[in-house]
């Protein structure tokens, strides 16, 4: 197609575009602006490096088929495997998730540790080079080769475009520290989220991650703020209404500082939708889309965004019709992965009266339809199945509305209407 490409962040989404790529050019540059550390840890320009960070099964199925051993390599990096739900308690809308083997399980390491490994697989494609301290302040005049633009949420380099956005004020703010676990508990690979029903605003986290560590995350929406000395954190923690967070948080020993991050808005910008976007340029991951982070999509969106480039290089390639039409090809793609992940969170977020947003037509449906779906999980398998691989991107929404589980969410909701 080309001889080169140049991606821009390397983030999560900037080494999945790479791996993306790689197959349909001669080289591959990554630019960032950080200086890239040789083991994991954290860095600057990522701002919520130290928050808890959740690898979906979909995200995980998507970088396998970028970077084909790359599980085997974040196990060896030391990720923890969760069996869902055999190692996963979830505290929904005020009550537990049922536990039953669902014959999946997930990798859950600290962000630092996921990019060092993918940063290690992606160099080792022999045709991709990383050039660290590296920042790129605009786009350059127009080449022949693809620049894929992977700056993340706070992206500037096509902020100067007209591009429909839909936004959300959310309001969302969480403080996390690494923590040594007790006696007690090492050795547990035990996920816990607490996720009370609106409007109450308090979530808690506790993310078991390499070296027998934890992550703790504690977050609230709104005027509500979690302390972020150690003290503070500690008190908040039996505020939420399970208690296995706060047991857990009072003997653990800090590892790192409290970090707090706040975000106010989510935004998902509609390239699919716009015009004026230069030729042979490419936006993927939070610079598309960025949703609340406590619902762990940002890094599997942009492995799906990478893995809808390949898919438009592909078919580029196939058809000879170079890299004019990759955009063409790839934006309804990543606008398809986007709005999968979006329609879930927004979901949870328009629940919240504070938040600012458009409730779209039929929302109170939907709502119940939702609540309809988490009611018949916890008395049918096979639904509790359906709803962790429709929220895990594994399955699309539409697999909601037909086969032998939709049937038995809409027997739930129509007792629902009726009582």
């Amino acid at each position: 197609m080309s001889r080169t490409a140049t991606i821009v962040g390397a983030g999560i989404a900037g080494l999945s575009a790479a791996a993306a790529v790689a197959p349909f050019f001669d080289t591959v540059t990554i630019l960032d602006k950080d200086e890239l550390p040789a083991m994991p840890r954290p860095r600057k320009g990522v701002a919520q490096d130290v928050q808890v960070h959740i690898l979906l099964k979909g995200g995980e199925l998507a970088l396998e088929k970028l970077l084909p051993g790359a599980r085997a390599a974040l196990l060896a990096a030391g990720a923890v495997e969760v069996r869902q739900t055999g190692d996963v308690s979830i505290w929904e809308h005020d009550a537990w998730h049922p536990s039953r083997d669902l014959g999946h399980s997930q990798l859950l390491m600290s962000r630092p540790a996921y990019e060092w490994v993918l940063r290690r697989k992606v160099l080792a494609l022999g045709n991709v080079e990383i050039r660290d301290n590296t920042p790129v302040e605009a786009l350059a005049p127009e080449g022949s080769g693809l620049l894929v633009v992977a700056t993340g949420r706070g992206d500037r380099l096509l902020a100067s475009l007209d591009v429909p956005t839909t936004t959300l004020g959310i309001e969302v703010g969480y403080v996390s520290a690494r923590f040594a676990k007790p006696k007690r508990y090492r050795g547990e690979t035990r996920f816990i989220a607490c996720i009370p029903k609106p409007p109450d605003d308090r979530y808690g986290l506790v993310c078991p991650v390499e070296n027998d560590e934890w992550l703790i995350t504690l977050c609230s929406r709104f005027d509500n703020k979690v302390p972020t000395d150690l003290g503070g954190f500690r008190a908040y923690a039996p505020s939420l209404p399970i208690p296995d967070v706060a047991d857990r948080l009072a003997e653990a020993m800090p590892l790192s500082p409290l970090r707090s991050y706040r975000i106010a808005e989510a935004n998902w910008r509609h390239f699919e939708r716009a015009s004026g976007l230069p030729p042979r340029v490419i936006p993927i991951g939070d610079c598309i889309s960025s949703f609340n982070p406590t619902f762990g999509q940002g890094m599997s969106v942009a492995a799906g965004h990478a893995l809808a480039l390949r898919e438009a290089l592909a078919e580029g390639a196939a058809n000879g019709n170079g890299l004019g039409q990759v955009a063409t090809a790839y934006l309804p793609r990543a606008a398809a992965v986007s709005e999968q992940a979006w329609a879930a969170a927004a979901l949870a977020d328009l629940e919240y009266p504070r938040t600012r947003g458009d409730r779209p037509a039929g929302f109170d449906r939907t709502l119940l339809a939702s609540e309809a779906m988490r009611l018949a999980a916890t008395e049918h398998p096979e639904v509790h199945l359906l709803r962790f691989e429709i929220g895990n991107l594994v399955k699309p929404n539409s697999a909601a509305r037909s086969g032998a589980a939709a049937r038995l969410v809409a027997k739930t909701l129509i007792r629902r209407r009726g009582e």
